[in-house]
């Protein structure tokens, strides 16, 4: 099969509703692809293996939807459906499925891990340390002082008075946003309610089934 002699020939090519379900497959694989490429450089050791396997995972699936979308609107694949035609000397577009798993239901689901990862360019470690002092006087209460250095000065800017927490970083002078990756797992091991409990690695999930994920860059 080519792209000058598609192999779906059937009416509801080249309609609207074809149309607008590429666009958003199209629009949905942007996004796993950026997730993907955040969470591939954020990565700093084997602990983060399971989140580029998650990311990777929900990649083939946009992948994948994108790759039927295509075909249904146009009679043609995409590039990286060629490459696979080349690689396995066919194509067969019903794509095998490696698992017969039903997908987890809302209701099978007891407990959800929020993974996040968001990485900052510290640029100006004094204006940090400074806007930290600032917060601390401002909510003394709060946040115990003194703060004479970069970490406890982080721990003011996310802790003082007023709403965003950690977030509130990225609009500290100083410090500039770089990526962020958020993924959601239906997780059963929860952190026990004693800290003096939790595993080493209480930032990683051994397993879990990817709900949601997000990912985003600052910088070019």
């Amino acid at each position: 099969m080519t792209d000058e002699h598609p192999e779906n020939t059937g009416p509801d090519r080249w309609t609207d509703e074809a149309k607008d379900s590429f666009v958003r497959a199209a629009e949905a694989l942007t996004s796993a692809l950026r997730t993907h490429t955040v969470a591939v450089a954020a990565a700093g050791s084997d602990a983060d293996v399971a989140t580029i396997s998650a990311a990777k995972d929900a990649l083939a699936v946009a992948l994948e939807a994108y790759d039927e979308a295509q075909y249904d609107y146009s009679g043609t694949f995409p590039p990286f459906a060629i490459i696979e035609e080349d690689v396995d000397d066919e194509h067969d577009h019903a794509h095998d499925d490696d698992s017969d798993a039903a997908p987890l239901l809302d209701e099978a689901i007891t407990g959800v891990t929020i993974l996040q990862r968001t990485d900052y360019r510290i640029t100006d470690p004094q204006a940090v340390l400074a806007a930290g002092i600032v917060a601390q006087r401002a909510a003394p209460d709060e946040i115990e002082g003194p703060v004479n250095d970069l970490g406890a000065a982080l721990y003011a800017l996310a802790h003082g008075s007023g709403p965003g927490g950690w977030s509130r970083l990225g609009d500290t002078s100083g410090v500039d946003p770089v990526a962020q990756v958020t993924l959601a797992v239906a997780n059963e091991g929860l952190l026990p309610g004693d800290p003096d409990e939790w595993p080493e690695d209480s930032l990683s999930v051994e397993e879990g089934e990817l709900i949601f994920q997000e990912g985003a860059t600052w910088v070019d």
